[in-house]
C-alpha cells in the first residue's frame, strides 16, 4: 500500500473520529463542551490549545517539504506550500499570543492599549489581521475541497490536459481526496454558527470553527510531503 493512500485512510478515519468526538461531546454534556471552548485563568481555552497542538505537525511537514521543493513539478509548488506553512506559523503563534500562554509575560503596556483583549498579538487590533485573512482561507477550504468533486460530476475533469494550468490546479492546488471529511467537518461547524438552538449552540462556537480550520490546513500541509516521491516522473513547464 503506497505512502499516498496510508495518508488518504489516516486522514479520514482520523476526521470521522475528530468529527464523531465533537458532536457526541456537545450533545451529551453540552455543559462541560461549553467549559472546554471558555477560556481559563490566562486567556485561553482547552480547544484553543489543541488548535496550537494540531498545526504543528503541518507546519513541521511544510517545511520539511519545502527543502524539497525541487522535486515538485512546477517550482512554484514549493512556494505555495512555504506560503501556507507561514500562515500556520502565524496562526499557531497568534492562537498562543506567541508564548503568553505558556511563559505568563506581562502585556507590554503599547500593546495592551491597542489590543482588544489586552493580550500579546495582532488579531486582536485589526480585522485586517483577523476576520478578513480568516474569511479568505475559508473560502479557500471550500473551493478547494469541493472542486474537484464538483469538476468530476460535470466531467470537465477527464478533459484536463497533462501539462496545462488547469491539471497544476487540480492535482496540486485543490485538496486531495482524503481531506474531503475535514472539509465536511469545517463546513458543518461554519454552517451551525448561522443557527441557534439545541446543538448549534454548542458546535458552532467560533473556538471550534478555528479548530477545524486548522485541522484541514495541518492536513493540507501533511498531504503535500506524502504526495512528493510521486512527482518524480511529472514535468509541468516553468
Amino acid at each position: 500500500m503506497g505512502s499516498e493512500r496510508v495518508f488518504i485512510i489516516f486522514a479520514t478515519v482520523a476526521s470521522i473520529m475528530a468529527s464523531s468526538a465533537v458532536l457526541f461531546y456537545a450533545w451529551l454534556d453540552p455543559e462541560g463542551f461549553h467549559a472546554h471552548l471558555a477560556k481559563d485563568g490566562r486567556g485561553s481555552g482547552v480547544i484553543e490549545h489543541l488548535t496550537v497542538i494540531v498545526l504543528i505537525p503541518g507546519i513541521l511537514s511544510g517545511i520539511w517539504t519545502f527543502f524539497l521543493r525541487r522535486r515538485f513539478p512546477h517550482k512554484m509548488i514549493g512556494y505555495w506550500v512555504l506560503a501556507w506553512t507561514v500562515a500556520c506559523i502565524y496562526f499557531a503563534g497568534e492562537e498562543a499570543s506567541w508564548g503568553q500562554w505558556y511563559f505568563n509575560w506581562e502585556t507590554p503596556v503599547f500593546v495592551d492599549s491597542i489590543n482588544d483583549q489586552g493580550e500579546t498579538n495582532l488579531h486582536n487590533m485589526s480585522s485586517w489581521l483577523d476576520q478578513k485573512p480568516r474569511a479568505l482561507v475559508e473560502l479557500f477550504i471550500v473551493i478547494a475541497v469541493f472542486a474537484a468533486p464538483l469538476m468530476r460530476c460535470t466531467g470537465y475533469a477527464g478533459r484536463l490536459q497533462k501539462g496545462t494550468l488547469s491539471t497544476l490546479l487540480a492535482k496540486w492546488i485543490f485538496a486531495p481526496g482524503g481531506l474531503l471529511i475535514a472539509g465536511v467537518l469545517y463546513l458543518c461547524v461554519r454552517v451551525s454558527g448561522f443557527l441557534s438552538g439545541g446543538i448549534f449552540d454548542s458546535i458552532g462556537d467560533s473556538e471550534l470553527r478555528e479548530f477545524t480550520i486548522a485541522w484541514f490546513l495541518s492536513l493540507y500541509l501533511i498531504s503535500y510531503r506524502v504526495r512528493l516521491p510521486d512527482c518524480a516522473s511529472e514535468q509541468i513547464s516553468e
